[in-house]
């Protein structure tokens, strides 16, 4: 009786231990992670510049992103110029050039503007402006998404009707427009996005669709379609695709924004606002589709390096003060393998704003990174 009583004993004070553990560590963390991520985030912004967080990840931590060093860069030098003709969704690196491009958001009178960061000066080096043209018909969204090839920046048309634009890297130029034109797309379709496959042979092309052509509110239509596209097609002028299938949301809380493959090319990640979906990128089965925190939009979502977790910008409710609601773009992680959300979020946006006084929505979208070895 007496080693009972003492097995007992042994047995409660470990429990108790990893119960207090399980706590401080908070809901989806994963004790004993065998790596920290150190790098530098590029959040894109509707106030005309890009948040430059520079990031330490630590998944066992219940906070598991710290915020090291918080900058933006400026996509003009007048606030507010850039704040009306330069809000942005979307940034994408090309690592061998040391380049990031970026994309506007919003009409600049008939055009549209497009550029490239060099990251080693935080400087602009590239500005062009493209006309919207006749097709599209909607004033706004413009450009949210966007993929590349060696050469080519891709930004991809969220208005209606929607198109990739294929970009020279180095010249900035528009060398040529592709519409939506495929037997297989419909034209009931709103806010579309893509990416491009880590080898660059795919181009992974999502919308969502509603009851008319170009409509929102969506109305009733629950369905999002996924299309892989034959990049080299794509890059020119031909909408090839290579296989689809069909994703079903909530028609008023639901829809596909931008997302990325794994480094390995064998799965599609999904921001889907009140979701994520991660697909087979073989099959474009769903593996997952795990449901944000309530009121929680999620924007964006890519790898960390090895494709065990991943990091998601939100869009989060919050009061700035007593009786004033509105919005903070924050980071959240996200474990592959469990599929689940990790620890706390942390916030990108309002602690900028916050050092200038500025009381308003920050709005967060897409994002790129840099990754120390």
């Amino acid at each position: 009786m007496r080693l009972r009583v003492k097995k007992v004993t042994a047995i409660i004070p470990v429990l108790f231990i990893g119960v207090v553990l399980i706590s401080l560590i908070g809901a989806g963390a994963l004790p004993g992670a065998e790596k920290v991520y150190q790098g530098t985030v590029y959040v894109a912004g509707m106030g005309g510049h890009i948040a430059k967080a520079e990031v330490r990840i630590d998944p066992s931590q219940a906070e598991p992103i710290s915020v090291v060093k918080l900058t933006r860069i400026k996509l003009h030098s007048d606030a507010a110029v850039a704040k009306k003709a330069y809000p942005t969704h979307d940034v994408r690196i090309d690592h061998a050039k040391n380049v990031m491009f970026w994309s506007a958001f919003v009409l600049d009178g008939k055009s549209m503007h497009a550029g490239k960061i060099d990251l080693a000066t935080g400087k602009v080096v590239a500005d062009a402006k493209f006309l919207k043209g006749q097709r599209t018909t909607a004033q706004g969204p413009m450009y949210c998404g966007s993929g590349q090839t060696k050469d080519k920046f891709l930004p991809v048309m969220m208005g209606y009707e929607g198109f990739v634009d294929v970009v020279d890297k180095e010249t900035m130029k528009l060398e040529r427009r592709v519409f939506f034109d495929h037997p297989k797309i419909p034209k009931n379709y709103v806010w579309a996005h893509g990416v491009n496959s880590p080898d660059g042979k795919e181009f992974a092309l999502w919308m969502s669709l509603a009851d008319a052509p170009g409509k929102f509110p969506r109305e009733k239509e629950g369905r999002h379609l996924v299309f892989v596209l034959d990049t080299p097609s794509l890059v020119n002028g031909e909408i090839k695709v290579l296989r689809e299938t069909t994703l079903t949301g909530d028609p008023t809380a639901s829809a596909l924004f931008r997302g990325f493959y794994t480094s390995d090319g064998t799965r599609v990640l999904i921001s889907g606002r009140d979701r994520t979906w991660l697909l087979d990128a073989a099959s474009l089965k769903v593996l997952a589709e795990t449901a944000n925190s309530p009121g929680w939009e999620n924007h964006d979502i890519q790898p960390l390096p090895g494709d065990r977790y991943a990091l998601l910008t939100h869009r989060v409710p919050m009061e700035f003060e007593p009786g004033k609601k509105g919005m903070d773009g924050q980071l959240e992680l996200y474990d592959l393998t469990r599929m689940a959300r990790v620890g706390k979020a942390v916030s990108v946006c309002q602690s900028c704003h916050r050092d200038e006084d500025i009381k308003t929505t920050s709005v967060a979208c897409g994002l790129d990174s840099v990754w120390k070895q």
